[in-house]
């Protein structure tokens, strides 16, 4: 299932900056084709590997393909509530076990301010705000 996202719509973060400077990671290897990018903080990063992979000499290769399908549950569960709602809320709080730290899922779709691109951003609530703040965006998430 599919929704198309107006990203003229969602709040403005600095992906590409927050990306570079690594309080955001890639979710996923590769954005499907219909798919939007998908990042998980730093903070939940670190705690994934803690979690399920802290004695692998390569923990990305163990998180990595397990967040992938984790991150295609999540969106499609996102574009199904969509479509029986007929609407799109920019941010989405599911129950979910991704992170023992606090089962409230926090799925939020945002801009880049550089590019109209549509993303996903992927943590708990606080693992957000501390990415937000640590990189020192102004930009709340709404509610």
């Amino acid at each position: 299932m599919s929704i198309k996202l107006d990203p003229a719509i969602l709040p403005a973060l600095d992906i590409l900056g927050m990306a570079q400077s690594g309080a955001l990671l890639r979710a996923e290897r590769d954005t499907p084709p219909d798919g939007i990018p998908a990042f998980v903080t730093r903070a939940g990063w670190d705690e994934l590997i803690a979690t399920h992979a802290a004695q692998h000499d390569a923990p990305h290769t163990v998180i990595l393909p397990a967040l992938e399908k984790a991150v295609a549950h999540l969106l499609s569960h996102a574009a199904e509530g969509a479509s029986r709602n007929g609407e799109m809320t920019p941010v989405i709080t599911l129950q979910s076990d991704l992170f023992p730290s606090d089962p409230d899922l926090v799925l939020a779709f945002v801009r880049d301010s550089t590019h109209p691109v549509a993303c996903a951003l992927i943590g708990t609530a606080t693992q957000i705000e501390t990415a937000l703040r640590g990189y020192g965006s102004s930009h709340d998430l709404p509610n």
